[in-house]
């Protein structure tokens, strides 16, 4: 499951009471509701599933801009255009109240309410990059090229991005990881090989000196490439990649290698495809060594992805077709192979690339070839603190592989491409990095039958109203048990309380009946879902969860916590306050498990309501603990369990 495909709530389900005053009385204003992405929103009985609002609004048409306030007195909602009932947040029922914000919703209202507006009040898009010309640089370009009506204004057909691997998403020092791969492929291969002990390049690789083995320049790598990558099937050789990338990790710092992906990188990758933007990579590295990973790593599916080749041979293998890896070189997509690389891949000229050495030169220079408007960025490694220092551009260390030459600088500086220092530029490095405290999210996610029962839902609201959403690796449902901040260095140790409490409460075996549709409305749409029943075994569950967790928990914490922060303090301070005050506020007697199955117009789920629902069984079939982004989603997996039968 890709990083950040669960949705989170920041507000649960209450039975109807009173709710506390809101602390801070006062009006909170947004000046404009405009949708900016295609998130997922989704509510229900009382408990507002906060990163679908935007969804809502999106879905609703609500584009103009005009000012929308939250009464924190009163816990009403007012528009300059008077109270307009279509923008109420309410809890479905027959009884509705048109101004009133039922339950504990007041408070989430204001979350939800502010992610209308635009990308840049809603949330920062590059939230690890430091403001500055860089920074800036990037989201000027990105308005100017997808405003319509701009004189800029790039079709989305042409919005194709390229980028540099080694380097430019992940750290490539001392050696590129591709390297390291090989280092392992030898020791695996060498009882079939003798000679190897003293044959270099193998000789010095074995004797774990991957330096000296490759003095011998690009005929000594070219050997280690053929005696390490051919010989297999493209399959075969595709799972002994993904074998290797699952647990191979940094000499230095003991992190998976897929741990060390630079997390700016990774914000700017998708705020491009926020924004009708194709990302691929261009890299030297070997293109089927980057294929089985690339997906999960980065977001790039592997037709997305251009490198560094061996040829090929169809064979028919005990009666199955197969492509056989040969040891001959086919292409290799580095300096001046780069455009080569991307003309036969992708067909179109990139209208941005990035790049952080001499091997991405010429793919910058290609992109920057083309007419209208072009941006071109290269990564300047000056952060020896925080992961390696080296150019030799302005005097820093000189290296082999990577370099970052002083005329390679000067061109940047001469063409007007973006330079990025990553000490001054990036206040993050890697996505893995640890903070004090760390916000969790425990949740369940249910099995088939409630899967193929919401699914059967979501294609129905599909078809009713296309413009929604679908259940998908991106929309995929779950269950909140607990949502707590704790001790990042006990980390550990919560999975292993929390699992010892999944492993004795047979949580799989647990049956949960689903009894009825719902929906939460906005406008002349809603958001639907099913709802099921808190049990006795569901709530012990809870309770066992929350005492497993007690022990590790800090009241407070700052955004840090977060996988990310809000660009407005107050909706810091807001999800701050509702992940502090969740158990008591959202737990016990205030819980009511749902899943959340699509929109569709409410004049189509006023019917759906109205037709007879059939209950049905279902369980839990997964559990997992998530580190919480930006409104309550559950945006990065940290531990998954394994539930027994």
């Amino acid at each position: 499951m890709p990083t950040g495909s669960q949705e989170g709530w920041i507000a649960s389900a209450a039975p109807v009471h009173t709710p506390e005053p809101l602390a801070n009385p006062g009006r909170f204003t947004v000046d404009r509701l405009l949708p900016t992405r295609k998130p997922r929103v989704d509510r229900d009985l009382g408990r507002l599933h906060v990163a679908e609002f935007l969804g809502y609004c999106a879905l609703s048409e609500v584009a103009d801009p005009y000012r929308l306030d939250v009464d924190r007195e009163d816990n009403t909602v007012a528009t300059d255009r008077a109270r307009e009932p279509g923008l109420e947040v309410a809890r479905h029922h027959q009884s509705m109240k048109p101004t009133r914000i039922e339950s504990l919703l007041a408070a989430a209202l204001l979350v939800a309410v502010a992610l209308t507006a635009t990308t840049a009040r809603a949330a920062d898009p590059l939230p690890s990059w430091n403001d500055g010309p860089a920074k800036q640089s990037i989201i000027t370009f990105v308005e100017k090229v997808t405003t319509a009506g701009s004189p800029d204004f790039v079709p989305v057909a042409e919005r194709i991005a390229t980028f540099d691997n080694d380097g430019t998403l992940w750290c490539e020092q001392p050696l590129p990881v591709q390297l390291y791969f090989m280092l392992d492929r030898v020791k695996a291969l060498a009882p079939q090989h003798p000679e190897w002990k003293t044959q270099e390049p193998f000789a010095s690789l074995l004797k774990g000196d991957p330096k000296a083995a490759l003095a011998g320049g690009d005929r000594a790598l070219l050997e280690l490439v053929m005696a390490t990558h051919a010989g297999m099937t493209t399959v075969e050789f595709e799972q002994i990649v993904k074998d290797w990338i699952a647990t191979a990790r940094h000499p230095k710092t003991g992190r998976l290698f897929t741990e060390m992906v630079y997390q700016p990188m990774l914000e700017l990758l998708a705020y491009l495809r926020a924004n009708g933007f194709k990302t691929s990579i261009v890299s030297g590295g070997g293109i089927e060594f980057m294929r089985p990973w690339a997906e999960r790593v980065y977001g790039i599916p592997p037709e997305q992805v251009v490198g560094s080749s061996i040829k090929t041979r169809f064979e028919m293998r005990d009666g199955k077709p197969v492509l056989v890896r040969l040891p001959e070189l086919n292409f290799i997509d580095d300096k001046g192979g780069k455009p080569v690389g991307i003309n036969e891949h992708i067909g179109r000229r990139p209208v941005m690339a990035f790049g952080n050495s001499v091997g991405d030169q010429q793919m910058l220079e290609y992109t920057q070839g083309g007419g209208g408007p072009r941006f071109m960025l290269l990564v300047l490694h000056d952060d020896a603190a925080r992961e390696y220092a080296y150019g030799p551009a302005l005097g820093l260390p000189d290296v082999k592989l990577g370099a970052f030459t002083p005329a390679l600088y000067d061109e940047a500086k001469k063409d007007g491409w973006t330079v990025v220092s990553m000490k001054t530029d990036w206040s993050r490095v890697f996505a893995s990095e640890q903070t004090p405290v760390t916000a969790i999210d425990v949740l369940l996610e249910p099995d088939a039958t409630m899967l193929r029962r919401a699914e059967a839902n979501n294609a129905r609201l599909l078809k009713a109203f296309p413009k929604g959403f679908a259940l998908d690796a991106t929309h995929r449902p779950h269950i909140t048990l607990v949502q707590r901040f704790v001790r990042t260095a006990d980390l550990d140790k919560i999975y292993a309380a929390v699992g010892k409490v999944f492993a004795s409460a047979h949580v799989s075996g647990m049956k949960l009946e689903a009894f009825k549709y719902y929906y939460a409305p906005s406008k002349d749409v809603g958001v639907a879902g099913i709802v099921a029943r808190p049990t006795s075994e569901l709530l012990e569950l809870q309770r066992d969860v929350i005492a497993a967790v007690a022990s590790f928990t800090v009241e407070t914490a700052t955004m840090a916590a977060f996988t990310s922060a809000h660009d407005d303090p107050a909706l810091d301070a807001l999800m701050i306050d509702y992940v502090s005050t969740f158990v008591p506020k959202m737990t016990g007697e205030h819980f009511s498990p749902h899943v959340s199955t699509g929109v569709a117009p409410r004049e189509y789920l006023d019917k759906m309501l109205a037709e007879p629902f059939e209950p049905f069984t279902f369980s839990p079939a997964g559990a997992a603990v998530y580190q919480l982004g930006p409104f309550g989603t559950a945006a990065k997996r940290l531990k998954e369990f394994d539930l027994k039968p």
